[in-house]
């Protein structure tokens, strides 16, 4: 990767993480940027974050591995690093998900829905630019975009997740009331 991208990304990353922190801010109900947790979801969630934390190390030893082998992927090292990232902590939001601490107490799922929505647009302007373009195709699996695809077939992960336990507990809810 050369090093005006590497810059765009570096300076795109950190616009992000104030951007994040202000929509922290607006999307919590106190206006805080720290989600607020009782005691029992304070528990869950830290099985979650070692159940992450395990994942992405396995995934990490596993690229060690394939790199000190001589497995060449046919991908850049900057994108099999952030599946691994992307992979523990994909681990850590089903984790929570299923254990019923995926929400706060102090969060508004509405704006925290739009913020969401926000994010998944914003990662399909790049990639619908580079289709647009043709230089997705010219680059192959190394180019930008395919980490826009990664982060946005995450994100759907995630999604098909929390509608599936929608759906499980409102089921459940049913069965209990019959």
């Amino acid at each position: 990767m050369n090093t005006k991208v590497s810059v765009g990304m570096a300076i795109g990353l950190m616009c992000g993480l104030v951007i994040a922190v202000i929509l922290l801010k607006i999307a919590n109900k106190d206006h805080k940027v720290k989600t607020q947790y009782d005691e029992r979801q304070e528990m869950i969630k830290g099985r979650g974050y070692k159940y992450s934390f395990y994942t992405m190390l396995f995934m990490e030893v596993v690229v060690m591995l394939l790199e000190m082998s001589g497995i060449e992927l046919p991908i850049d090292n900057y994108l099999v690093h952030t599946i691994a990232v992307l992979i523990g902590c994909l681990v850590l939001c089903i984790h929570s998900i299923w254990n019923g601490v995926y929400w706060g107490l102090n969060n508004n799922h509405k704006r925290y829905a739009i913020i969401i929505v926000i994010a998944v647009v914003l990662n399909i302007i790049p990639l619908a630019g580079a289709i647009a373009h043709d230089s997705l195709s010219g680059h192959g699996i190394n180019s930008v975009p395919v980490l826009n695809v990664i982060v946005l077939v995450w994100m759907a992960i995630i999604g098909v997740a929390a509608l599936v336990k929608k759906f499980v507990d409102s089921r459940n809810s049913e069965e209990e009331e019959s």
